[in-house]
């Protein structure tokens, strides 16, 4: 048979019964138990107890514990032991790690009691932590083998959420009582992120207003980092400020959520709208709801009236029915009109809010612009006003009146102003309103078509040039052939009597004839006849001259001056057709060059006489008169009359020496001008004279000139010895 013996020991001694079995009342047997108590320790260092609690002293393995006071001294045998290994590690540091990293500690335990042990070691965190991020191997009941069993134990930190400081203390339970063997330290730096409320209800909102809710952000980890809501995926009635910045550990950044619906929708859901954090494992995710419903109609029309591209503003009433000062925003429908962008209104305040209709077309047909603007509250309610605007054909852009003299080419400038914001092609057409019936003497020119890009300016230049004077009224249309918008100018030349053409420089010596000749061109179909006139009588010029019609003609006319010196004239070319050509002549004679030399040749003692002629080109009659510069010269008469328009003057030559003589013959009139002609005489010796008859008895004169220039005594010598004499 078998019997079941408990030891349960009260002290800490040996013991020493006898256990007596009687069978059937008359067989005896004696057994004998021997046990020992011992007490419970669990050592982390040598000679130190980590725990207090201290079970009772137990024989063959059943522990039943009491609170014992804790004992120092030497060991003893009659003590269970468990510790560690290397002392060292009682205090286990894990470090501070971030998300997605790992650590790993090993410690041995060693069981240095009398009697084998049986337990499990437990975590006792002062925070609770998921067994996921701090764990202990191996798990379950653990066997040690007395005096110096041991095993392995390993710590392992994986973290896969913030965790702050913690402290862990790693216990083994032995018979329902917990034995603290070493302490753990850590903790996890991370990013986290959350609101304050994962969902918004905005509730009913009126049509194109704005609903605002508030709602807080905050970084309750210990690392900052950037934060960015996917507004890409957010639905467009739905705007979140701000949509990206960084959150500092700790901080608090409030976001407003903008609810804006413009569609009429019911009760609706938006879920999941998320906002990457920078360095969280996980987004921050937001649910919205809300709904759109229509508002009511203003019965008032507001009515617009302004030429196309022009601009008229209109006001229109603002009652802000809300307790608090607000600033809306109008919301316009229609893009001729524009607005404020902004209206202040302070509680239940009544204010004006100016509307702009500026028309880019026109409306033709009766039809109108039709649009309407939308002022929103923060309490969802808003206000609704239609628009009507009529747009009149344009007004000019400008109108330019240009005073220039005529027969002038003028160019004029004109900006021309895309208003859309895209390429416009625009075609040019240019009209004379004034004169009724122009002809072909007046000319206006531009290229046919401009280009200007979308929202710009480009200058149109266009010329003019008339050839009479007069006021010249044109129209300048730019036109999109496309739309068949347009815009336009009106110009108005005022062309004065024409100015000088040109200025002609004409130079010659005197008596000489220099020419020019000047162009005129006839636009017309028609011939026509210019008259010449010129005050100034050194100028030739065919009194007319005519010029084929779409021709150009050539007119040439000579100078002739009769004095030296420079002087100015003007030639004009009048037309009735064309009016006048103006041209101002620079005029210069100079002096005149020598005429042909007159040559005479005679002897000594006697004269030579010749006539000298030369043309008076004046248009007078004209006396000369004459001088020269040698006394061998003389002139036989001081005045030369006009004879035709050739003059003849006579010249002697009577020479006072042998040789060469020369001199220079000066005529001059204040009609005709001056001449100068070269003389040059030969002297030769002097030739006889006579016969002189002479009777018997007779006295005979013989005529004797001093032919020299001062006084001389001459002597007589005769041939024949009849007769000598002096005197």
């Amino acid at each position: 048979m078998k019997a079941a013996v408990t030891f349960y020991p009260r002290e800490a001694r040996r013991y020493h019964e006898r256990l007596t079995f009687v069978f059937d009342g008359c067989v005896t047997r004696h057994v004998d138990v021997l046990g020992q108590g011992v007490e419970v320790e669990v050592r982390g260092e040598c000679d130190s107890l980590l725990s207090s609690e201290v079970s009772p002293p137990i024989g063959t393995g059943c522990f039943k514990g009491n609170r014992l006071q804790r004992k120092t001294g030497p060991e003893r045998e009659d003590v269970l032991r468990l510790g560690l290994e290397n002392p060292t590690q009682r205090n286990v540091k894990l470090g501070s790690l971030m998300l997605g990293q790992k650590v790993k500690k090993q410690v041995v335990l060693v069981n240095r009691s009398p009697l084998d042990l049986s337990f499990t070691l437990l975590l006792n965190t002062n925070t609770p932590l998921d067994p996921r991020d701090l764990s202990v191997s191996p798990a379950g009941e653990l066997n040690l083998k007395a005096r110096g069993g041991s095993c392995g134990v390993e710590i392992q930190f994986s973290p896969r959420q913030h965790i702050p400081p913690f402290t862990a203390e790693l216990q083994a339970e032995l018979a329902g009582l917990l034995h603290p063997l070493l302490t753990v330290q850590g903790c996890c730096r991370a990013v986290e992120v959350q609101l304050d409320q994962v969902q918004l209800a905005f509730g009913a909102v009126v049509q194109r207003c704005r609903a605002r809710r508030t709602m807080v952000m905050t970084n309750t980890g210990d690392i900052g980092a950037k934060f960015q809501w996917k507004t890409d995926d957010f639905p467009p009635e739905l705007s979140i400020t701000p949509a990206k910045g960084f959150i500092c550990p700790g901080m608090e950044v409030p976001l407003q959520v903008t609810f804006a619906p413009v569609e009429l929708i019911n009760d609706t859901r938006y879920e999941n709208l998320c906002c990457c954090v920078e360095g969280s494992s996980s987004a921050v995710t937001l649910t919205v709801t809300g709904s759109c419903i229509a508002a009511s109609p203003s019965k008032e029309v507001v009515t617009f009236v302004c030429p196309v591209r022009g601009s008229h503003t209109q006001s229109v009433a603002v009652v802000n029915p809300t307790n608090q000062r607000c600033s809306i925003t109008p919301v316009i429908e229609g893009e001729q009109w524009s607005s404020e962008p902004s209206v202040t209104l302070e509680p239940l305040q009544n204010k004006t809010c100016e509307i702009t209709y500026r028309p880019l077309s026109v409306t033709a047909d009766g039809k109108k612009h039709l649009g309407s603007v939308f002022f929103s509250f923060p309490d969802a309610t808003g206000m609704l006003y239609s628009l009507h605007g009529t747009a009149e054909p344009p007004k000019p852009k400008d109108t330019i009146v240009h005073e220039l003299p005529a027969k002038t080419h003028h160019t004029e400038s004109l900006p021309v102003h895309n208003w859309l914001s895209k390429h416009q092609r625009f075609r040019v057409l240019m009209e004379i309103l004034k004169p009724d019936h122009p002809d072909a003497t007046v000319s206006l020119k531009g290229p046919e078509y401009m280009d200007v890009p979308a929202l710009a300016s480009r200058d149109y230049t266009m010329s003019f040039f008339t050839y009479r004077e007069g006021t010249y009224s044109t129209k300048v249309t730019f036109r999109n052939e496309g739309s068949g918008e347009y815009l336009f100018y009106l110009v108005t030349f005022k062309a004065t009597p024409p100015g000088v053409l040109s200025t002609i420089t004409l130079a010659t010596p005197v008596h000489r004839t220099a020419s020019a000749t000047v162009q005129v061109e006839n636009p017309l179909t028609t011939v026509t006849c210019l008259t010449t006139e010129c005050k100034c009588p050194e100028i030739s010029a065919p009194p007319q001259h005519t010029v084929p019609g779409q021709s150009t003609g050539f007119l040439s006319f000579e100078y002739q001056p009769l004095r030296t010196g420079e002087s100015t004239a003007r030639l004009t070319l009048h037309s009735n057709d064309l009016g006048d050509f103006h041209y101002d002549l620079l005029l210069r004679a100079l002096p005149p060059p020598p005429e042909k030399t007159v040559h005479f040749r005679t002897s000594l003692g006697r004269s030579q006489s010749l006539v000298v002629k030369f043309t008076n080109h004046g248009r007078f009659k004209a006396e000369f008169s004459g001088k020269t510069d040698c006394p061998d010269f003389t002139l036989d008469k001081a005045r030369a009359q006009l004879v035709g328009s050739e003059v003849s003057i006579e010249v002697s030559f009577e020479p006072h020496q042998l040789g060469v003589a020369r001199g220079q013959l000066s005529l001059s009139s204040a009609v005709g001008g001056d001449y100068v002609f070269p003389l040059e005489g030969l002297c030769l010796p002097p030739e006889a004279q006579g016969p002189v008859r002479v009777g018997a008895g007779r006295t005979v004169s013989i005529p004797f000139k001093n032919v020299l220039l001062e006084a001389a005594t001459f002597s007589l010598q005769p041939k024949s010895n009849i007769s000598s004499g002096s005197g």
